[in-house]
């Protein structure tokens, strides 16, 4: 049945009851008594709108009602969790709605400081974020375990305690509710937002997603013999149980492989559009690029979406931190190359990003790569488009390739920060058998036999798919738990190791305090020979000593440039009118660790009250810091 369906994400937030196992545990979704309830995905779409509802054991917690992190928090329990943290930890923990999802539902984001200490926009700022893409939610239990181990810790861990004494965090668990319930509680997954989309350019939306036909819970592969030369794939020959399949290319192979599910409008192709199709990974404003140009000779980027921004979770996103300015490092995570991944996406490093800043980021790869074992780090031009090198498309070399409408590029490049895009999880390339240098798919197949009891591979299972398919096989890796996410029995490793380096990134912000001041009377210029005598009237010089205790400077050399940061200032406010300041107070920035000392010059009245300053420094990324001084007469 077709159903033309919009609104609001709806029903089921309660899965179906469990039927029989399927073959190596993967549940069938039906209910004993009558079929299942559904999830209605919103948006006025060709096709359906309506999926069954699957019964994912991975996202069932061990505990109802206790935090874990062997299990897939759905975005109901997520919703609990916040709500829960933010009730019982009032003094440092709140929950706010930063914006709405494209069906309408509250994107939560958790703000967390010591609010006796100074609000959160008065400190500097981290700011985390998980589940931008329907099918990566690895980020978002990374981000989840961040949160969750900040409030655990706090009044316990030191550096914790004094970490949100001093700085503000944002974590956002999940960005795009929609496509993130979808894929948790559904067969059905996608790129990232659930907004219909035209992928095949027939002018219907969605009018052809995959299908569970056999009913298990996962959208699988699906081959079919043809002959020989009239495939694109083959068995590969390296498993001799004739489980793996490589892709030859078309007229070279002796099967068909495709995505479970069928061809609903009968174009002769199966699956060509699924469920959206717009990406908010390339929906940034730097080097935004549209999907299609006019002259055919333009750089295009799939799934940017109508113009810049024009997606509400994307948009969120920045309207947050462009009036946020006092967040210094970032982090939205996805799944699954696993990389430190970061700027510049569409150029050279060394010619397009300051030197001082590239420094920083190079600090932040190497201590990635320590914390979370990832095997790249480093930008998304060159490091991530090389990184396998061979094209898996031509076979060639792989060579730098621009991506455009990026997160991290917006970062860096418009917004001044330090902003990763991390990629967590390995799809299984655990183990390079052959030493080779690199996990082909049958080392992740062998390693799935030898460590994972084979559970994340389901067998080539005979079934009558109808229609001009007619007798196919269904079988391949686990496309959710294993491919996309890691089994949830591993999930704790990945989400922990990428959550302590996004806790050190926040620990590594600027925080400036004033460490000292002095005052002494004026001493008379000594001009040079043959120079004028020019007095300004101050009475008293004030030396103020300044430090940034933090590893990063107050403003990157590209936040100075875009002009996202003020410069730091101090400013006086005296006793009274008869003190004020003699011309203008400096404009500097501090580097990590740096000790400035400033001084102002002073006309000073003649009374105890009128000598009685008080100090304020003000940095956009350093935060705030005070002082009160007395004058001596």
């Amino acid at each position: 049945m077709t159903l033309r369906s919009a609104g609001i994400l709806a029903v089921a937030l309660s899965v179906a009851a469990s039927g029989a196992a399927a073959q190596r545990g993967f549940p069938r979704n039906e209910g004993p008594s009558g079929p299942p309830k559904v999830l209605i995905v919103p948006g006025v779409r060709s096709g359906t709108s309506e999926f069954l509802l699957a019964n994912y054991p991975e996202t069932k917690p061990l505990v109802a009602g206790q935090m874990d992190f062997k299990h897939y928090h759905t975005s109901v329990e997520i919703e609990e969790w916040l709500r829960k943290w933010a009730k019982d930890h009032p003094d440092f923990v709140d929950l706010t709605s930063v914006g709405k999802s494209f069906g309408g539902r509250d994107i939560w984001q958790l703000t967390l400081t010591n609010k006796k200490t100074g609000k959160d926009t008065d400190k500097p700022a981290a700011w985390f974020e998980g589940g931008r893409h329907s099918g990566e939610i690895t980020g978002t239990e990374s981000a989840l375990f961040l949160a969750w181990h900040l409030i655990e810790n706090y009044g316990k861990d030191a550096e914790i305690t004094k970490l949100l004494d001093t700085r503000a965090v944002y974590i956002k668990p999940m960005n795009n509710p929609d496509g993130s319930d979808m894929y948790r509680l559904t067969a059905q997954s996608n790129r990232s937002t659930v907004r219909p989309f035209d992928d095949d350019g027939d002018g219907l939306l969605d009018e052809d997603p995959p299908e569970d036909i056999d009913g298990d819970g996962y959208i699988m592969q699906m081959r079919k013999y043809v002959g020989p030369g009239k495939g694109d794939a083959i068995k590969d020959t390296l498993d001799k149980s004739g489980r793996l399949m490589r892709r030859v290319g078309a007229g070279k192979g002796d099967y068909l492989l495709l995505a479970e599910g069928i061809d609903n409008d009968g174009d002769g192709r199966v699956n060509e559009d699924g469920i959206g199709g717009l990406d908010l990974h390339r929906n940034y404003p730097e080097n935004w690029r549209p999907m299609r140009e006019a002259t055919g000779r333009g750089y295009t980027q799939g799934g940017s979406g109508e113009y810049p921004l024009s997606e509400t979770e994307t948009r969120a996103v920045v309207l947050f931190l462009l009036s946020h300015p006092n967040v210094g490092v970032a982090n939205s995570m996805d799944t699954a190359v696993p990389m430190m991944l970061r700027a510049p996406s569409t150029c050279e490093e060394t010619e397009c990003m300051y030197p001082a800043d590239l420094r920083f980021y190079q600090h932040f790869d190497s201590v990635g790569i320590a914390k979370t074992n990832y095997p790249w780090a480093g930008d998304v031009y060159r490091t991530y488009a090389t990184r396998g090198g061979i094209n898996p498309i031509t076979g060639d070399s792989a060579r730098p390739e621009p991506l455009f409408g990026h997160g991290p590029d917006f970062g860096y490049f418009q917004y001044g920060a330090i902003w990763y895009g991390d990629e967590i999880w390995n799809g299984g390339r655990e183990k390079d058998y052959n030493k080779d240098g690199r996990v082909d798919e049958y080392e992740v197949l062998r390693f799935c036999d030898e460590e994972y009891a084979g559970k994340c591979f389901k067998p080539w299972t005979k079934f009558n798919a109808g229609g001009t398919l007619g007798e196919v096989e269904l079988g391949g890796m686990n496309p959710k738990f294993w491919s996309q996410n890691p089994p949830a029995e591993w999930l704790e490793k990945w989400a922990r190791n990428e959550a302590m380096f996004n806790l050190y990134l926040a620990q590594s912000l600027p925080s400036v305090e004033i460490v000292s001041v002095t005052s002494a009377l004026v001493k008379p210029l000594k001009p040079a020979k043959g120079a004028k005598v020019v007095s300004d009237s101050a009475t008293h010089e004030v030396k103020v000593t300044l430090r940034n205790s933090g590893r990063l400077p107050t403003a990157l050399e590209m936040a100075k440039r875009v002009k996202i940061v003020r410069s730091d200032m101090i400013s006086l406010r005296a006793g009274s009118a008869n003190t004020r300041l003699i011309g203008r107070a400096p404009e500097f920035w501090l580097n990590g660790g740096e000790t400035k000392v400033i001084t102002l010059r002073v006309k000073a009245g003649p009374s105890a009250e009128d000598r009685k300053l008080t100090l304020h420094y003000t940095s956009t990324r350093g935060g705030l810091a005070d002082a009160v001084h007395q004058i001596a007469p």
